[in-house]
């Protein structure tokens, strides 16, 4: 028989069909243009950082009042959350009651990055020490500490009824080392507190849920739909559809699962003490809030979806309602994290939203690939399968959604690389830098991954289909993508500052 009988033209068709991305990409002076003009956009515009921490406070740390202070009133860098702060005065003793007080309350109705705390009555002579704890935007945990005296001059007498805030206090007990006042100041984040692991584990777990819903929406949707309109066998489709069901099906499983445990680590967080009696307070008056609530209708959204697809996902219309589900669980770190702290806040949380939409299209879609795609060929397919795609076919069309999600990543990293690092020490000086530097590291693994497997790899598929070219090096970029997802989590519990 011919050589050309034996071997028809289809492989050409295919590439006719699956290859184009590179006629049909933008001239390379084009998307060059268009990177740089995205990088330039944080100089243009001025970008900043906000870091939460204490401004000033009165009274000032260590300042010695001649007469007791009415309230205290703490100034912040950003604005605070009211609902997630508690203020307390007590005497420089081991174990001292806090002073009577009012109630905590901002400054004025535009004034949220200041909350004042009455005093119910006189502090009596001695040292004092004021402890706070609040979040910022990013509902990160702050706390901290610092001291102050009440030394009336002489002849002047202090209020001594019962409707003084303490009684008189040792001095002995209220001076520190060297006869001066014990004063302490620290604001950490998450990361300092004692479920910082706990933490960081509960925020691993809501990302893999998210990009397996994410990456098994945009499989079923863009990879499979398109598969089958190739012309790619039903059976193939089927096969795979039914195993990217069960992937978003455990997503959503560790979404709606780590919906109570975030709430309870939140509430640790702010109220160690009584933790399940500031339930509703944790979840209520806050971004962080908004967040939890949007996590918890979201994926009621997407579990509606996935029942109108049925158990075999065949129903196009309930994936469409599993995106609009998965597309809005994308802002709930929006709102959990940095990405509500930045200036401009606005452009922050879209980079932000597009950074976790491409997360999950890339590193979640690679994984429904491996688990979905790839078995369904084995099972129904040939890797020399004709008619149909085949695997260069699936390999192809998945390439053409990692390539925008690769360079929405690109785009948008960078933007919040240079909003929130405000000089090039801070990638070494800082935990929160020390933490970007190993994720990109990562990351660039990944890239370099990524990129081998769709330049050298994918036309080697066309040429000569065979799991084992894709299988190894698409399983070790997974991992990896796993790996920067575990960093992403305790890089957003660490502070800015």
């Amino acid at each position: 028989m011919p050589a050309a009988a034996r071997n028809p033209p289809r492989p050409h068709v295919r590439r006719r069909r699956f290859g184009r991305s590179r006629v049909e990409e933008l001239p390379r002076p084009a998307r060059a243009g268009g990177i740089l003009t995205v990088l330039a956009l944080p100089a243009i515009l001025g970008f900043g950082c906000l870091h939460t921490e204490l401004k000033a406070s009165d009274p000032g740390e260590d300042a010695v009042l001649s007469e007791s202070p009415a309230q205290v009133t703490l100034t912040y860098t950003t604005e605070v959350q009211l609902a997630l702060s508690t203020v307390e005065v007590r005497a420089t003793l081991r174990d001292a009651t806090p002073v009577r007080a009012g109630k905590l309350a901002y400054l004025a109705d535009d004034r949220h990055d200041v909350i004042v705390l009455p005093l119910s009555g006189p502090l009596g002579p001695g040292g004092y020490i004021v402890a706070w704890t609040t979040a910022g935007p990013d509902g990160h945990g702050l706390s901290g500490e610092f001291g102050f005296r009440v030394e009336p001059t002489m002849g002047e007498t202090p209020d001594e009824s019962p409707e003084a805030a303490t009684a008189p206090v040792d001095s002995a007990e209220r001076m520190g080392g060297a006869g001066t006042l014990a004063t302490e100041q620290a604001v950490g984040g998450d990361s300092g507190s004692r479920f910082a692991f706990g933490l960081t584990f509960v925020r691993f777990g809501f990302y893999l849920g998210l990009l397996a819903l994410l990456g098994a929406t945009v499989f079923r949707l863009l990879v499979l739909g398109r598969l089958h309109r190739a012309g790619e066998s039903r059976e193939v489709v089927s096969y795979a559809t039914r195993r990217t069901t069960l992937i978003a099906a455990l997503g959503l499983g560790i979404l709606l699962g780590s919906l109570p445990i975030r709430l309870l680590y939140q509430s640790a967080v702010f109220f160690p003490d009584n933790l399940l009696a500031n339930l509703a307070t944790v979840a209520t008056g806050s971004p962080w809030a908004v967040g939890w609530w949007l996590q918890f209708v979201a994926a009621l959204v997407a579990a509606g979806g996935l029942v109108v697809a049925g158990k075999d996902g065949a129903r196009a219309a309930g994936w469409r309602i599993v995106a609009v589900g998965a597309l809005l669980l994308a802002v709930v770190p929006v709102l959990s994290g940095h990405g509500w702290a930045d200036s401009p806040r606005a452009l922050s949380a879209v980079a932000t939203y597009l950074h976790v939409v491409a997360a999950g299209g890339w590193v979640g879609g690679l994984s429904c690939l491996l688990l979905a795609g790839l078995p369904a060929l084995r099972e129904h397919g040939s890797a020399d399968a004709v008619p149909g795609p085949g695997l260069a076919g699936m390999v192809g069309a998945f390439s053409k959604v990692a390539q925008v999600a690769v360079a929405l990543l690109l785009a948008t990293g960078a933007v919040k690389v240079w909003i929130h690092v405000e000089s090039l020490s801070d990638l070494w000086t800082t935990a929160w830098g020390r933490s970007l530097l190993v994720k990109d590291l990562v990351v660039a693994a990944v890239l370099a991954l990524g990129f081998y497997n769709w330049r050298f790899v994918r036309p080697v598929l066309e040429r000569s289909p065979r799991f084992g070219l894709i299988r190894s090096p698409a399983m070790v970029e997974m991992l990896l993508g796993v790996v920067a997802v575990a960093v992403t989590a305790y890089l957003v519990s660490q502070p800015l500052s």
